[in-house]
């Protein structure tokens, strides 16, 4: 087993914990301390709405995550995919800084 395809079975480790994170804040009402620090989650005006604005974002960034590490794994150990190790980089980059960049908005809106 290479580098890489540890590397892939991380992120899709990761990714599907950000999946069940998402959907447990939504289901327990709950601020996950996966997306903010416990002193941010004090500090929070309203916990359902932001709850509500991140919650399905953070189960996306999540699938998206999963995607990339399927793929890679798939790259990696069964048929080879090209130049998928690039587009696998961008992705996960988009998909990192998509989160972020919502992530920042809801610490606006509801810190």
């Amino acid at each position: 087993m290479d580098v890489m395809t540890i590397f892939d079975v991380v992120i899709t480790i990761f990714g599907l914990y950000m999946i069940g994170a998402g959907l447990k804040m939504n289901k327990t009402g709950e601020i996950s301390s996966a997306v903010i620090t416990a002193e941010e989650i004090k500090r929070c005006r309203d916990k359902k709405g932001f709850i509500a604005f991140i919650y399905w974002k953070e189960a996306a960034f999540g699938a998206m995550i999963v995607l990339v590490g399927v793929l890679g794994f798939i790259n990696d150990q069964i048929v080879p995919l090209g130049a998928f190790t690039f587009v696998e980089m961008i992705v996960f980059l988009g998909a990192f800084f998509w989160f972020q960049n919502q992530l920042k908005k809801a610490r606006e809106l509801f810190l």
